[in-house]
């Protein structure tokens, strides 16, 4: 029986792709499986990184070394591995709190083999110090968000220049992003003040799902979007002129 490689409609990417792997595995498949897991890993890597190094450098586990180091390890020794999006995904945690939670437990792992080969005296840095001290989720959140919110302007920026209609985008950008007024943008455009205003809600109408679309994918519960989404926003700034005038 051929390999199913769409799954439902209604599945996330991430579902889309474990099970398009599990289904390849199942069929005798492995270049499908392996290039559905490599497609999750970097998922992964472009999504996660940049937050869990600012996570390790923001609380305790920073204590334990390099945090590119520790990171990479995390991810080579953890994240990587086949089954930890599929525990993941019975779970029911949003993706963020999986990967915080991941590399914490990474981290209480390092220590105890450390203190097996004494490279680290044993209770200089114990398990019980790793906890999600508030700066360090802040700081992960905050980087969290802004990986979320540059794929979903990169995804906007795409479907835009695909269709020639990338002045939008440069408005839009101009007025939410860098705050100029739409009475400064629209001679430079050659469109009204009205005109620019409406440019600004097409964008910020395709940002806003191209947001939700990958909220879905970390797991948010569909209850939980539109605060998730305002959160990504605000991080940012984003909210109040995202909307003023559209």
């Amino acid at each position: 029986m051929p390999t199913d490689h769409f799954p439902s409609t209604h599945a996330t990417w991430i579902d889309a792709q474990l099970t398009i792997a599990e289904r390849s595995r199942a069929a005798g498949d492995a270049a499908g499986e392996g290039n559905a897991i490599h497609a999750l890993r970097r998922h992964l890597m472009e999504r996660y990184h940049a937050a869990l190094r600012a996570y390790v450098c923001g609380g305790s586990l920073r204590r334990l070394g390099e945090p590119d180091e520790l990171v990479g390890g995390f991810f080579a020794e953890r994240a990587c591995r086949p089954g930890f999006l599929v525990q993941w995904r019975a779970s029911g945690l949003p993706l963020r709190r999986w990967m915080m939670t991941g590399i914490n437990l990474y981290g209480k792992g390092v220590i105890r083999e450390r203190s097996r080969d004494r490279e680290v005296p044993v209770g200089q840095v114990d398990e019980g110090s790793l906890v999600e001290e508030s700066d360090a989720v802040r700081a992960f959140e905050r980087a969290w968000a802004l990986a979320v919110l540059n794929h979903a302007l990169a995804q906007v920026h795409a479907e835009l220049a695909a269709q020639g209609r990338l002045e939008e985008f440069g408005i839009f950008r101009r007025r939410v992003v860098q705050g100029e007024a739409y009475e400064t943008i629209a001679p430079t455009v050659g469109r009204s003040a009205q005109q620019c205003a409406g440019a600004t809600r097409l964008v910020t109408d395709r940002l806003r799902e191209a947001l939700r679309s990958s909220l879905r994918d970390e797991g948010v519960p569909h209850a939980d979007i539109d605060a998730a989404l305002g959160e990504v926003y605000e991080v940012f700034g984003i909210a109040r002129r995202a909307d003023d005038g559209a």
